[in-house]
């Protein structure tokens, strides 16, 4: 089958689905899979159990530049296609493709308004394909960095394959002791969100006639310093994402919540990581108001809120309808964002390009 690459200047690459899921799909189809990354003594490093995976450390410098070029360059035979993310990823893997003539796939992982712009534009139009997470993404990166109208942009959802599996579970019950009964509200990601410690302060008030609340952070050191107060408690472990599934499975509720003051968060949708991990694992969901998750409403797969202080009135809706909230979650994962079924199009496209 030959091989592919993936240029990601992060470090978390398999605690994302839009880069774990397509890296593993590729190697359980047959290729090689060459993973250039950035290590970092702040994150877990990433675990592949395939033999076919190599994780391969890169730097994100001037010299670490060069050397990723020549490698890049110097690949016998070469990939069928190297993945990259904007922006630094993308212009190094840009650089080599000029020489070595490999197509380049552009997966936007984020939506970047800001940096080296024109540059990233005149990247991406050279690119083969676009992987975008949602609908909306994909129409914004169109337009933004005016890709011609036949550039194939495929939308693949930030999702793992289903089928939609609630395992039985009392993961944050047991770990935090929380009480029997609670409807359990579980936030699982980074900390960085403007609503989230908000959000956290609000709970910290709520009493036990409240949703308990959980939050499941992406590193140890964002739960340092922090402690159970009220409804809200903080998980002090992180997760590998076979076990986060576990411990998803033991929440009621999943919160997705978002700021509307960055086009990223505006566009989020399907982009949203913990959004799909809530539904991969059968929980309905509570997000921000934003138009990108109209979908959730209409679909019947959650509630979404204009403040924070609405968010225990939409668990008590979910609540008392919860098997059917359920149940709509079931459907449209299986229907809409399953990886198996939304990144079939680009399995079949790199096919192509590996037998060109």
């Amino acid at each position: 089958m030959g091989d592919v690459a993936f240029v990601i200047e992060h470090a978390y690459v398999d605690a994302l689905a839009c880069f774990r899921e397509p890296i593993k799909a590729f190697a359980a189809r047959g290729y090689g899979v060459d993973v250039y990354l950035r290590l970092s003594p702040w994150h877990p490093t990433p675990i592949f159990m395939s033999p076919r995976i190599r994780l391969i450390p890169l730097e994100v410098s001037y010299a670490g530049s060069l050397r990723l070029i020549a490698k890049l360059i110097a690949r016998r035979p070469r990939y069928a296609v190297v993945f990259a993310v904007p922006q630094w990823s993308l212009h190094v893997a840009m650089l080599a493709a000029r020489v070595s003539g490999t197509p380049v796939a552009y997966i936007s992982d984020e939506l970047r308004t800001t940096g080296k712009r024109a540059r990233e534009r005149r990247d991406h139009e050279r690119c083969a394909f676009t992987i975008a997470l949602s609908p909306e993404r994909a129409a914004f990166l169109r337009e933004h960095n005016a890709l011609p109208p036949d550039h194939p942009i495929y939308v693949v959802p930030n999702a793992p394959p289903g089928p939609v599996g609630r395992q039985p579970s009392r993961y944050y019950q047991d770990l935090l002791e929380i009480p029997d009964g609670r409807c359990l509200l579980l936030h699982a990601g980074g900390m960085g969100w403007r609503p989230v410690m908000a959000l956290a302060e609000a709970a910290a008030r709520w009493d036990e006639t409240h949703p308990a609340l959980v939050f499941q952070g992406r590193l140890p050191s964002e739960m340092d310093g922090r402690s159970h107060r009220g409804s809200v408690w903080f998980s002090p472990i992180t997760l590998p994402a076979d076990l986060l599934n576990y411990a998803t499975s033991s929440a009621r509720i999943g919160l997705a919540l978002y700021d509307d003051a960055k086009a990223n968060d505006r566009l989020m949708g399907t982009a949203s990581g913990k959004l799909c991990l809530y539904m991969r694992n059968g929980l309905p969901v509570i997000t921000t108001r934003l138009d990108c998750f109209t979908w959730v409403e209409r679909e019947g797969c959650g509630v979404r809120v204009e403040s924070i202080e609405a968010i225990p009135d939409a668990a008590r809706t979910i609540e008392a309808d919860y098997d059917k909230y359920a149940c709509n979650v079931r459907r449209y994962y299986a229907e809409h964002l399953d990886f198996d079924r939304t990144f079939a199009p680009v399995l079949a496209t790199v096919d192509r390009l590996a037998l060109s």
